[in-house]
């Protein structure tokens, strides 16, 4: 009876950490971790345009959007999910959230003459 117990919880535990604990952290995870995706993605696009080899402020506090991508990716990949999974929610998120190409071009039209 005490050994029908033991493999009870022990099944139990495996169940929860390589089922449980995955879902439940993707579900958590899956909107904030497409937001992260996008921020990091428009930080690093615009700090390749940078002329100089120096970072100023600005550039520093966007490209912190990295930080907070690559804690919650480890989160994620720690919890059990698979590579390709989040492969998978970086190109969905790049692909819904596309910023118009009318947004970069209003931002350079000339106003005045």
């Amino acid at each position: 009876m005490r050994l029908k117990k033991i493999l009870l919880l022990v099944l139990f535990l495996i169940i929860a950490k390589e089922i449980l604990l995955p879902i439940s952290v993707g579900a958590y995870y899956y909107y904030p971790y497409q937001k992260y995706v996008v921020a990091c993605d428009t930080a690093m696009e615009d700090s390749w345009f940078y002329k100089d080899n120096t970072i100023d402020k600005s550039e520093q506090i966007q490209l912190l959007a990295c930080h907070d991508y690559d804690k919650a990716r480890k989160i994620l990949l720690m919890s059990g999910l698979p590579e390709e999974y989040l492969s998978y929610l970086g190109l969905k998120a790049l692909e819904l959230y596309q910023r118009p190409a009318e947004e970069f071009v209003r931002l350079h039209r000339f106003r005045e003459r």
